[in-house]
């Protein structure tokens, strides 16, 4: 490589001038810019011997920044990015990862799935000869490491630590992003991280560039483990990028033209499913987003309690294959599967360490997490309500303190305790999902299954042809399940999905009259209805989606007029008091206003009953009240009473106030 140093050191002097400049410590050098500048020798030799290559491009930094600045830069840490593709091809995955990358520099984006401890490491360990006076300063590997040295006069020199040199080390377990596998049907394969220098990193979605090292975990095998040494690990957005041609952008603004495109995109996105447009549209918007503004989410939240049979896992399942999408079922996974674990596990290293876990919603930042069977410990509520209102996990334990991002949708499903959804009681009664956490869901749609003579039929029918459409290809086009015709554009998943990421990176402003419309809506429905500042801001949420779904630059009056009929339809399941005739927000998560104020004259009639005799009798409180409230209602009121601690029941049919 010397034939190349005095032409490199020139080009890192040029390229590289601000960095020398402002005496950075850590410099990234770009190899593929590297390869188009000429230096195609050196950046194989890089890739095929980076350790070797890392040397000497540090040195010819150092030469570099001597010339401009005439003084000696003691120390420098050398990262790499852009290995070019003619060595590693269009798409390097951790599945490419084998024998043949051993000690051969590559490049891969992966999942955080585990996160060590960040721990000081031994980088430079200082020996000592106590008998001739002699020391001995050397890099340290990890895996073979001795704290002994054999001194040149025959003695054992020791180690001494308070003049060795440490940095700070972590461990990471990383796997394919789900958006990148080339067979989704397939699991994500996953490897070893081991990153020195860390900053401190325990979730997200990365880009590595590092060494395949081995690792021999048997000495009565010669059989190896592959583990990443990695050389840098850039933290991404988080955001994933999909690809399109000028072509697909032709086609999705020809389609947006349509009137009713969101009615047919929405539906064709979970053709398995037959009916529901409103609840498919409302999905179809919530994978667009609103827009994102400083402390202010994008997401829109979504929960689908459904009656058995409806096929709330297949919808779930069906949106998870979107890129960035995470499914996850709580039936199969711990509480704080959902957010983030903290735990003792053995690590590469040979040793046990805290390690964090990120759960579901952080392994689904800037996408959905789509989670099956919904139901929310105590312990863990304050952590998922934090998760969908600020966005964020905050974990403190076992020495660890880090904040994972959660910025991700939740569409999230389950069943109601009593077989099906009973319109007349409120929705916090039916599941096992605390009322703090159902405020924060935008939307609440029930998916009910009544019985319909031609309905059930159309339902039937349409069961039977998706059966029969996996074997006939022709009833397969028939119901456009693979693809679909608009306007002579073929539609299949992949345009679809390119759709919904081209209209996600819009940014539609609120318009004037849409701003009217929206306080209108709002200020009518406080005169007339218990709603609250969440509803007008669901609403919004929803108008800037659907105009991203239209690729407008404004949200007009139409976006909001679609945002207020999805709020609407979605309030007339699980809010609407058709004896008042209004919507009441507390028969969601409590009960109604009507309820509550019947539980108000059940109490205060024992109550004024109890002045005259301590325990008041069943009969008693009946006569009372039975001008207001009907007889077969008293009686669940009573033990409610008794359930919230206000009165008790000493004797059978003998009621007493509790203080």
């Amino acid at each position: 490589m010397e034939e190349f140093r005095d032409s490199l050191v020139e080009f890192l002097r040029n390229s590289y001038l601000n960095e020398i400049i402002e005496e950075e410590k850590e410099v990234t050098i770009d190899l593929n810019k590297l390869y188009l500048s000429g230096f195609m020798e050196v950046v194989e030799f890089i890739v095929n011997n980076p350790f070797d290559g890392l040397k000497f491009i540090e040195e010819c930094y150092k030469e570099a920044y001597f010339i401009l600045k005439s003084e000696t830069l003691d120390e420098v840490k050398i990262k790499f990015k852009n290995i070019p593709k003619i060595f590693r091809g269009e798409r390097f995955n951790i599945k490419d990862i084998g024998s043949k990358y051993i000690n051969k520099l590559v490049e891969f984006e992966a999942l955080i799935i585990l996160a060590s401890k960040r721990k000081p490491i031994l980088k430079k360990a200082y020996y000592y000869c106590e008998k001739c006076g002699s020391s001995l300063k050397e890099e340290i590997d990890i895996f073979n490491f001795s704290e002994e040295r054999v001194c040149k006069c025959g003695s054992i020199m020791k180690l001494i630590e308070d003049k060795s040199e440490f940095t700070d080390f972590q461990e990471l377990k990383v796997q394919e992003p789900l958006d990148l596998l080339e067979n989704p049907d397939e699991p994500p394969k996953y490897i070893t991280v081991i990153l020195e220098n860390s900053p401190g990193i325990y979730a997200g979605r990365v880009r590595i560039v590092g060494v395949p090292i081995k690792i021999r975990k048997s000495k009565k095998l010669p059989v190896y483990d592959l583990v990443v040494k990695a050389l840098s690990c850039e933290v991404l957005d988080g955001e994933v990028k999909i690809k399109l041609s000028k072509k697909d952008v032709e086609k999705i603004k020809k389609l947006a033209k349509r009137d009713d495109i969101i009615d047919i995109l929405s539906d064709k996105l979970i053709p398995e499913i037959k009916g529901h447009s409103i609840i498919k549209k409302a999905i179809f918007l919530q994978q667009i987003k609103g827009v994102k503004k400083p402390g202010k989410r994008a997401d829109i939240h979504i929960l689908l309690i459904t009656d058995p049979g409806i096929g709330k896992t297949v919808m779930l399942r069906k949106i998870a294959e979107i890129p960035g999408n995470i499914y996850g079922s709580i039936t199969t996974a711990t509480g704080v599967g959902l957010t983030a674990a903290v735990v003792k596990e053995k690590t590469e290293i040979g040793e046990e360490s805290w390690v964090i876990k990120p759960g579901l919603l952080v392994k689904a930042n800037k996408g959905t997490a789509c989670i099956d069977e919904l139901t929310v410990n105590r312990d863990i509520l304050s952590y998922v309500l934090e998760a969908m209102e600020s966005q964020t996990i905050h974990i403190s334990k076992g020495g660890i303190n880090a904040k994972l991002p959660a910025e991700c949708s939740v569409l999230a499903a389950c069943n109601p305790k009593y077989g099906r959804f009973d319109p007349d009681k409120s929705v916090s009664e039916q599941i096992n999902i605390p009322a703090p956490l159902l405020s924060r869901f935008d939307l609440i749609f029930p998916l009910k299954d009544v019985p319909n003579k031609d309905e059930d039929r159309e339902i039937a029918e349409y069961i039977v042809d998706l059966h029969r459409a996996y074997l006939d290809k022709e009833v397969s086009k028939k119901m456009g399940l693979e693809e679909f015709e608009v306007d002579g554009i073929k539609i299949d998943k992949d345009l679809l999905i390119k759709y919904i990421f081209y209209a996600r990176a819009l940014k539609p402003v609120i318009s004037e009259r849409a701003k009217e419309l929206l306080i209108n809506y709002y200020v009518n429905m406080r005169k007339k209805h218990q709603i609250t500042a969440r509803q007008i801001e669901a609403a919004i949420r929803i108008a800037e989606a659907h105009a991203k779904a239209k690729l407008k630059e404004e949200v007009d009056e139409e976006d909001v007029k679609v945002a207020i009929n999805i709020i609407t339809e979605c309030l007339k399941e699980i809010a609407y008091d058709p004896e008042e005739g209004i919507y009441d927000i507390d028969k969601i998560v409590g009960m109604s206003r009507k309820d509550r104020e019947k539980v108000e004259i059940v109490y205060n009639a024992i109550k004024e009953l109890s002045k005259r005799n301590e325990l008041v009798s069943y009969l008693s409180i009946v006569e009372m009240v039975k001008d207001k409230i009907k007889e077969e209602e008293i009686d669940s009121i009573i033990k409610r009473l008794i359930k919230y601690g206000d009165i008790d029941e000493p004797k059978p049919g003998r009621f007493r106030i509790l203080e």
